[in-house]
């Protein structure tokens, strides 16, 4: 019963260390790896958690690529840096996939996830987005300062959903035993 709490710790800790330090690549490091291990702590809940322990895993080696200067300025960096936009998508996408499935699983409507499943995912797109469809300097800037808006709404989200998640993945574990 105390795994699922102490891997929701994780995964709090770790969406509070996402926002807490966005620009500090480090700092980010540790975070997706209390990601990584509080999602691989709950695969027993569902295969979600399996998914997102794979994309925080990818998401460490592309912020040791990308942050660090193992590559140098330039375009892969770059590329690097959109690419880990993307996984960092596919990330929050697989962990309010998994807070949802243990939501169904607890007989509770999982309606609430999907709606911060949305404002994750505009958070984590724009960016994307606005490279490459190259608009112009002000459409780029709405979409930074939109992004700067929803990105710490969305890890907020995540943070709590996760404490949601955690207790009624206690309360089906108390009532299987």
């Amino acid at each position: 019963m105390f795994k699922s709490y102490y891997a929701s710790i994780l995964i709090a800790v770790g969406a509070a260390l996402l926002i807490a330090a966005p620009g500090n690549w480090m700092l980010q490091i540790v975070a997706y790896a209390l990601l990584s291990g509080g999602a691989l702590m709950q695969q027993s809940a569902s295969r979600w958690y399996f998914r997102a322990s794979v994309a925080a895993d990818a998401m460490i080696l592309l912020t040791i690529l990308g942050g660090t200067p193992v590559l140098g300025p330039g375009l892969v960096h770059i590329i690097l840096s959109y690419v880990g936009d993307a996984v960092q998508w596919i990330l929050g996408c697989l962990l309010f996939c998994a807070f949802g499935a243990v939501m169904r699983a607890a007989g509770k409507k999982a309606a609430l996830e999907w709606v911060l499943l949305a404002v994750w995912s505009v958070s984590c797109i724009l960016p994307i987005l606005s490279a490459l469809m190259g608009v112009n300097d002000v459409t780029a800037q709405q979409a930074a300062q939109l992004t700067t808006i929803l990105y710490p709404l969305g890890c907020i989200a995540l943070l709590l959903d996760a404490f949601r998640a955690q207790k009624e993945s206690i309360r089906l574990e108390g009532d299987n035993t």
